[in-house]
């Protein structure tokens, strides 16, 4: 059998994303309806829906220094009727090397694949359910992904009944458990050592730093993205303010009147208070200008989605370096998970090399057989 180098991830446009680990990291991972293991959960924040919030962004992050005026040129209806060539180009191309995927053997597109193990067909029925397990950027992808994670399954039930400790009656018992008690038998990883932990600290000192904090006032001039008149008129207002605060005898409460007048955030209540903003609570093209801010009322206003933001920052607090000691365990737990799941892959490698299969070229790797 040939185990072809495919990845579904090549036919769709995904971003790379580097792991970090804080000081509260858990990231266990599972194989695809072939292995029970604990997962760990993401910590997430809330806020006001005006700039503090976690709505997707869509936007492009606007980065500009403190005293930056912020002036931003809009498309005219010209330019937005000019045809993007280059997203027609790479549109194209991925349509057309999806239509000749090699990874799925059907007779149609619109059928689910033919595919055995050993002479053993899949079930097609067990593909067509699988598929909510397996969310994907388009239903080819999603097909790939739950048939692999069933052949995966059955190459693990084959050696489950190959192996003398365990067999049939082990298999029809508790399947979970047979294949789990199948990879503690057959699957090792070597450790990291304190050596590879420090000298994994070392190389990636800066993923170690806890985030910046700020407590936050802001005003919000609200206004939709597309009203570029009123954007203008709302831009003019802010400078207004901004200097009606910095002239009065008492700017604080000056603030806390006008954010009661004039924003439009819920905070307004609270005279425009945020509380104590860290990155990835606020929307991006807010958190990139906010937090390069130094403490006191910020001499331009913030534009965002939203409309125009005048902020006044309380406080500041710069990230503090972790020590090596402070995270080597969180370290210990993502390497050892890195060496066991490479580990496994290499098993599982070796089971598809033994087995007969057909209908489709596997492609184990870890963004393939584990889901976190």
């Amino acid at each position: 059998m040939t185990v072809s180098t495919y990845n579904p991830a090549d036919h769709t446009t995904t971003n790379s994303v580097n792991n970090h680990v804080n000081n509260n990291v858990s990231s266990d991972t599972h194989i695809d309806h072939a292995a029970h293991a604990h997962t760990g959960a993401d910590n997430t924040h809330s806020g006001h829906n005006c700039g503090h919030d976690h709505s997707h962004d869509h936007s492009h992050e606007h980065n500009h220094s403190h005293g930056d005026d912020i002036v931003h040129l809009m498309p005219t209806l010209t330019d937005l009727q000019k045809p993007h060539s280059d997203q027609e180009f790479i549109e194209k191309a991925m349509a057309e090397e999806r239509s000749n995927h090699k990874n799925l053997i059907a007779s149609s597109r619109d059928e689910l694949p033919s595919v055995t193990v050993n002479g053993v067909m899949i079930d097609r029925t067990n593909i067509a359910q699988e598929l909510q397990y397996h969310p994907a950027e388009n239903k080819e992808d999603a097909v790939y992904l739950a048939t692999q994670a069933l052949v995966v399954r059955e190459l693990l039930r084959l050696a489950v009944l190959d192996e003398p400790s365990l067999g049939e009656a082990a298999w029809e018992k508790d399947e979970e458990q047979a294949i789990s008690s199948l990879i503690d038998k057959n699957v090792e990883a070597t450790m990291p050592d304190m050596a590879t932990c420090e000298r994994y600290y070392n190389q990636n000192i800066t993923d170690f730093k806890t985030d910046p904090i700020m407590t936050v006032h802001h005003i919000l001039l609200a206004c939709l993205p597309e009203d570029g008149d009123e954007r203008l008129k709302l831009k003019k207002t802010a400078y207004e303010l901004i200097e009606q605060i910095k002239n009065n005898t008492n700017p604080d409460a000056e603030f806390i009147q006008l954010a009661r007048q004039h924003s439009a955030c819920p905070s307004k209540e609270q005279g425009g208070e945020l509380g104590v903003i860290s990155k990835g609570q606020t929307v991006q093209e807010f958190e990139g200008a906010l937090f390069k801010l130094d403490a006191g009322l910020a001499p331009s206003p913030i534009e965002s989605r939203y409309g125009f933001h005048i902020v006044d920052v309380l406080n500041k607090e710069p990230g503090i370096q972790m020590t090596y000691e402070q995270v080597s365990p969180a370290i210990h737990n993502k390497l050892s998970q890195q060496a066991f799941h490479q580990s496994l892959c290499d098993y599982l490698f070796t089971l598809a090399n033994e087995a007969e299969i057909e209908g489709i070229d596997m492609t184990l790797e870890q963004e393939n057989i584990f889901r976190g």
